[in-house]
């Protein structure tokens, strides 16, 4: 054969290679909102996330995890599954993004038309089987309810119950009041823990701890069981209102009683006078 012919015949064979190669046209689905629904508030507590990205897979195949606001790729044909989970930073770490434990996945069977962009809201629900094991909005401060927070012992530190409504103008996340405090030159020690012990699972099963903050410098995260008090994470200095889930498996099966409980503490840094800490909204999830 002449060498031309065979420098066809090549060209022919890559051509037909790359075609062969070629990936389908995408269809894409485009995120218009991203909500969580709850059951009732008394039940599930607030609808305030943090989802920070979108995990999704296509015919059971895991094709990436795209933040907020990113347009999703669909690489299929015809009837196609698609399921999509809520990311989230697991214990505030960009580093350890993860789709969150407690809310379910959507699921959305479609048939994919190549090249159409189709807008979609996103609501996401928490699982049937998730008990929130502790909810508290600081809501019910100055009524016959009460909170479920309280000073610990070696604290000296003392909290307070921010109102707007009989303080207009005063910081809160949601509805009329907040969980607050501050370590000065005077006062330096804060703890405050959870004033029930709940029977949390062990052996590294899903524990999460769910928080609205503002802070003006970083303060602990732990558990507790009455006696021992097991340090979990550190949540980082935030002049805005914030969203934190804290994974409090690993604390939870450190200590040896079948139940455990929620603390939060902070000693004063050095390099400023005042310190403050802005909280509403826990909850402690489990199965």
């Amino acid at each position: 054969m002449k060498p031309f012919g065979i420098i066809l015949l090549f060209v022919l064979f890559i051509g037909c290679s790359k075609q062969k190669q070629k990936a389908p046209e995408a269809f894409f689905i485009k995120p218009e909102s991203i909500t969580v629904a709850v059951t009732t508030a008394d039940l599930q507590g607030t609808t305030n996330h943090k989802i920070t990205d979108l995990w999704y897979y296509v015919n059971s195949q895991f094709k990436g995890a795209f933040p907020n606001g990113s347009i999703l790729p669909i690489p299929s044909t015809g009837p196609t599954q698609i399921i999509v989970k809520a990311g989230i930073k697991n214990n505030g770490i960009s580093s350890t993004r993860q789709p969150y434990e407690f809310y379910d996945q959507i699921l959305i069977d479609t048939s994919v038309t190549p090249g159409i962009i189709a807008n979609r809201n996103f609501v996401f629900h928490y699982k049937t089987n998730a008990i929130f094991r502790w909810l508290e909005d600081f809501e019910g401060f100055g009524t016959t309810t009460g909170i479920s927070i309280k000073k610990s012992n070696n604290s000296d530190t003392t909290f307070k119950i921010l109102d707007k409504i009989l303080t207009p103008g005063v910081d809160v996340y949601e509805g009329t009041k907040c969980f607050y405090f501050a370590v000065d030159d005077i006062k330096q020690i804060a703890r405050f823990e959870s004033t029930a012990l709940y029977p949390l699972p062990k052996q590294g099963q899903p524990v999460y701890l769910e928080m609205n903050y503002k802070c003006t410098q970083g303060f602990d995260v732990g558990v507790f069981n009455g006696n021992t008090y097991q340090y979990v994470a550190t949540v980082n200095a935030s002049d805005n209102w914030n969203k934190i889930y804290i994974q409090l498996s690993s604390g939870v099966s450190t200590l040896p009683t079948t139940t455990s409980g929620l603390f939060i503490s902070a000693f004063r840094d050095a390099n400023v006078s005042t310190s403050q800490v802005w909280i509403d909204n826990i909850k402690i999830i489990s199965y």
